[in-house]
């Protein structure tokens, strides 16, 4: 038998080839995964910010005043007297007479004595008391020509009694005005007081000194009521239309409007 030649390659260690594998997969993967991040930062979408929905504005909340109401308590619909040309109103106590002045000065007294009758208006009635007392003489002349200068001014007697009557009822409700009687009260007072104190001997000159003061009071009230119906005339313009019907002042003055009811006077 010839022997046979046979030529064997080398072989490698065993470590040699497992580390060169073990560095050629390390360096595929390194790659790879270089590759892979490349393409995800070029490619991937910035992310989105949520917008924060805006909150619904609060509505608008309209205010509306309570219509105005009239001073003193008085009714919400009712005449008062005009200006004249000096400003001061005009009422049955303008342009008086001297005979006229003590007469309504009087009339004016003797209201109060019946209408202001709390313990401390007292000396209203001991005033206006003392007041006739004193003056009996001259009182009963102002009356006495009162009197003639009615009856010269109508033929029958009978028509100069109804309207020396009417005339005087008019002063009496003038001086009955409950929204003023509260500051009419008081300045009754204050005259009585200085009467007792210092006895009038001429009714005229007393009459001339105290009547404006007795008158002030429902001039005031006359100037608030004004001021009133201007007010309660403008919330009616802008608010009536859709609220006045909860207001008793704007129902009143549609009623007055439309006749249902009469003002009052």
């Amino acid at each position: 038998m010839s022997a046979v030649s046979h030529t064997l390659s080398t072989p490698q260690p065993l470590g040699t080839r497992g580390s060169r594998t073990r560095s050629l997969l390390t360096a595929s993967v390194l790659v790879a995964g270089s590759l892979a991040l490349a393409a995800c930062g070029a490619s991937a979408p910035k992310p989105k910010v949520a917008s924060v929905p805006k909150a619904p504005s609060a509505p608008v909340v309209e205010t509306v005043p309570y219509r105005p109401v009239p001073p003193g308590g008085a009714h919400y619909v009712m005449d008062i007297p005009g200006r004249g040309a000096d400003g001061r109103w005009l009422t049955v106590n303008t342009a008086l007479t001297d005979d006229q002045l003590v007469w309504n000065l009087r009339s004016a007294w003797n209201v109060a004595a019946l209408n202001c009758l709390s313990p401390e208006y007292q000396p209203i009635l001991d005033g206006y008391k003392a007041f006739l007392n004193r003056n009996v003489s001259s009182l009963k002349g102002v009356n006495d020509r009162l009197e003639r200068s009615y009856n010269s001014r109508f033929k029958a007697r009978r028509d100069a009694i109804v309207a020396r009557d009417g005339y005087t009822t008019k002063v009496y409700n003038f001086f009955s005005l409950p929204p003023a009687r509260s500051g009419f009260c008081n300045a009754a007072l204050d005259m009585s007081k200085r009467a007792l104190a210092s006895p009038p001997k001429d009714p005229l000159a007393f009459a001339r000194a105290n009547f404006d003061g007795l008158l002030a009071p429902f001039d005031q009230f006359f100037t608030e009521y004004e001021a009133y119906q201007v007010a309660s005339a403008e919330w009616d313009a802008k608010y009536g239309a859709k609220y006045g019907p909860s207001q008793p002042g704007w129902v009143a003055v549609q009623q007055a409007r439309s006749g249902t009811t009469t003002a009052a006077r």
